[in-house]
């Protein structure tokens, strides 16, 4: 955590790597804003800094209106670091209070709800329910200033319990009422109703920060190369994929065109994010998932910094500015892939994903005409398929089996919530699971951004294919490793993206 003087700092030269960091609060306002508005800058002593929004909710202040608090990114400190206090954040960012309550988010992390609200006080200042309440109003403001959506499913989109809490949330925490920020926004918003049929069943337009640079052009062509089809799809700089979610079902649509565009310059700062819901309720949950799946919330800036000097990584690094890691919107799916990546070319994994979401996969209730129209296979379904529908046998068969079975059981989670170690060693006590299988699912599944595996397989021939000294030895490449921490994960991506391995080759 930096000093006073040193946020004062980044706030006084609006230094965006700090966006979504800290929030800045003006005593003389009662307003918090980014660290990147544009307000005149305060005096010092006129000055409170906090970690997270909600704590200067907590605190009585109000978000400001021009800088829009609530749009910046996450913090990327809670991906980095996989202690409770981070696996809480980002279990209530992505809604689980309004799923199963603060005492179900306790269980989960298999604490004590004193013992998490003590954890979450003393590091960010709020506990958990002050967390959910800040989420609440921040997807209300979205909803209410990029949608056409009756201010009353709004309310339910958000996690209110009834109308007047809403507006009681609403006026708490920016200091007017839905009504009047809708009305702010007026213009905007009756011309997104144009484009919008009425009712519930729409799709809802929304825009997802994140830091510069961003290579989206890096990461469409990752999501096209392994696209299954009637799950997910690929059509110039647009990404589709159905989304299974708390309360039901519904497609995604990801528009990366700015972000393909901007390439490693900074600018427009958003991807365009299109939603069809079963249940508004699971909006929260869906751009969650979405954001993982891009991984909005990294700091390219930090990464590129630590990186960068290396004498093996830096040239790559510079090469692909803004290279991110491919996650997920469902963590059983990414890890699945990678057991298959073990024993076949990416594309005979993909071709074994298509017979199982055509075998097993549920439709879709909330798809729109022409879009993907079925769900990733659940654990529980491969859990009681037979393999050789799909075209297994032997090990990968056994080693699917496992895997679906071991997560459909409960006694596996996949999830960002995850106990990263934890998690590690029980895959490694898979049939058929590699340690570096592990590893590479810590990366795309849980949103490790340190894990590495010398052994990867990728990653050794990459090394190799670029001539870097030591690359055919485990020790040295795992000592040689120890200088990208804590974003190994990242430089092994760079490697494995420099020098792929050739198509029809097994991985």
């Amino acid at each position: 955590m930096l000093d006073f003087d040193s946020y004062y700092r980044a706030m006084a030269s609006r230094d965006a790597r700090f966006d979504g960091s800290f929030y800045v609060a003006v005593t003389t306002t009662g307003v918090y804003c980014r660290p990147v508005c544009g307000s005149r800058t305060p005096k010092p002593e006129n000055v409170r800094f906090f970690r997270i929004a909600a704590a200067a909710e907590a605190a009585g202040f109000r978000a400001c209106r021009r800088c829009r608090p609530e749009a910046a990114p996450s913090s990327p400190e809670w991906n980095v670091r996989g202690d409770l206090v981070a696996r809480a954040l980002r279990l209530i960012a992505g809604g689980a209070v309004d799923e199963i309550g603060v005492a179900g988010v306790a269980r989960q992390l298999a604490v004590s709800e004193r013992h998490l609200h003590r954890q979450l006080v003393a590091e960010v200042g709020v506990g958990p329910l002050a967390l959910a309440l800040n989420r609440r109003t921040q997807v209300a403001r979205l909803l209410i200033e990029s949608s056409a959506l009756l201010l009353s499913e709004v309310a339910l989109a958000a996690g209110y319990s009834s109308v007047r809490q809403f507006n009681d949330g609403m006026r708490a925490a920016f200091g007017c009422s839905p009504t009047e920020l809708r009305r702010a926004c007026g213009a905007r918003a009756d011309q997104r109703a144009g484009d919008r049929a009425p009712g519930r069943s729409g799709p809802l337009v929304l825009r997802l920060r994140y830091r510069p640079p961003f290579d989206g052009a890096g990461m469409l062509a990752w999501l096209r190369e392994r696209a299954v089809p009637g799950v997910e799809e690929t059509e110039g700089n647009r990404y589709r994929r159905t989304l299974r979610l708390p309360r039901g079902s519904g497609t995604a649509e990801l528009d990366l065109t700015v972000a393909a565009a901007a390439r490693g310059r900074t600018g427009q700062q958003h991807v365009t994010l299109r939603l069809t819901l079963a249940d508004l309720r699971d909006v929260t949950a869906a751009v969650r998932r979405c954001r993982d799946l891009l991984d909005l919330d990294a700091d390219p800036a930090a990464i590129g910094e630590a990186l960068r000097p290396d004498p093996w990584i830096g040239p790559l690094v510079r090469a692909a500015p803004g290279l991110r890691m491919p996650g997920c919107t469902h963590g059983f799916e990414p890890a699945l892939r990678v057991v298959l990546e073990q024993f076949a070319s990416l594309a005979e994994v993909r071709a074994v994903c298509t017979r199982m979401a055509a075998h097993c996969g549920e439709p879709v209730t909330a798809a729109g005409e022409g879009r993907p129209c079925r769900l990733f296979p659940s654990a529980q379904a491969l859990a009681d398929a037979d393999p050789a529908a799909f075209g297994l046998a032997g090990r990968p068969a056994a080693a699917v089996r496992a895997l679906a079975g071991a997560v459909a059981a409960e006694k596996l989670s996949l999830e960002r919530d995850a106990d990263r170690e934890e998690t590690a060693v029980r895959l490694r006590e898979l049939p058929g699971v590699s340690g570096w299988a592990a590893q590479r699912i810590a990366m795309h599944a849980l949103g490790d951004p340190d894990a590495f595996a010398p052994q990867d397989p990728q990653v050794r021939a990459a090394a190799k294919a670029l001539g870097l000294a030591g690359a055919r030895d485990a020790g040295r490449l795992a000592e040689r490793a120890r200088a990208w921490q804590p974003w190994r994960s990242y430089a092994a991506l760079h490697l494995r993206e420099a020098a792929p391995v050739r198509p029809g080759t097994t991985c």
